[in-house]
């Protein structure tokens, strides 16, 4: 009788505590597998958050405030922590090495593009080039000039004196400020402010030279300064009247320069 008893209290116990085991059992397996979940969004915060490379150094708060190092060393991280941060460390590296390289990347960009510059420029001064500019300047000068009232005066050899002191004044002025001058700056030059200039030293030429013969001392001498030096008294005489028409030329020719070219 007693078995039996004791048989039915079984039967009626086992469900029941498999019943209790398997409900808590589900709660503990809910409860981990939150824990789990919190702890894995947690991981990918560590791994995604900028923060210092050395985690031992103050750093700078949003605020300004400096803010105190970590108290947490390397020996306290998690295995899976250490190849993140060693990853982190890694990206910090190569994207370091990589502005050092567009650095160094725009630095040859700029030596490149003034090397080119450099070289346009000398050939654009090559003797040959520069010479055919001058010839050019002073037959458009001439034309200009022969073509305009004030130059009745004048004979041809006049003319071609007047041509060639205004090409020297061109010329001095396009290789002191390093010019590769555009067709509208070059109409400006020679046609606006070159013909003043002209006729200012046509005029100056009547005192300063006392015959033919010095004159064509002078077209020689304005022609190729270099390889026709002049008698010391009319090179005396040029030297006090020539100021006076090359200084309002220079101004005016210095007000045409680009802003960057005149601050230089």
């Amino acid at each position: 009788m007693k078995a039996g008893k004791f048989g039915l209290v079984l039967l009626i116990l086992i469900p029941l505590i498999l019943t209790i085991g398997g409900t808590a059992s589900y709660f503990a397996y809910q409860e981990m597998q939150t824990q789990h979940q919190v702890n894995l969004a947690e991981l990918e915060k560590f791994g995604f958050e900028m923060v210092p490379t050395d985690i031992h150094t103050p750093t700078v708060g949003e605020l300004g405030a400096t803010q105190l190092p970590s108290t947490f060393s390397e020996k306290k991280l998690t295995p899976t922590e250490r190849v993140i941060r060693g990853l982190m460390r890694d990206k910090e590296n190569l994207l370091a090495e990589q502005q050092v390289l567009q650095d160094q990347i725009t630095a040859l960009q700029q030596q490149v593009t003034e090397l080119e510059d450099y070289k346009r420029l000398n050939q654009h001064f090559a003797p040959s080039t520069f010479n055919e500019e001058l010839a050019e300047t002073k037959s458009i000068l001439k034309s200009s000039l022969a073509r305009m009232p004030e130059s009745e005066p004048f004979d041809n050899t006049r003319l071609d004196l007047m041509a060639a002191a205004g090409t020297l004044e061109y010329r001095r002025f396009v290789r002191a400020n390093r010019l590769m001058l555009e067709r509208p700056h070059k109409v400006v030059i020679i046609e606006e402010l070159l013909p003043a200039y002209a006729f200012c030293v046509g005029n100056a030429i009547d005192l300063a030279a006392n015959n033919a013969a010095e004159e064509q001392l002078l077209l020689d001498w304005f022609s190729s300064p270099d390889g026709s030096p002049l008698p010391a008294a009319l090179e005396a005489d040029l030297n006090t009247l020539l100021p006076a028409c090359q200084h309002p030329l220079r101004e005016a020719l210095q007000q045409t320069l680009p802003e960057t070219v005149g601050q230089n």
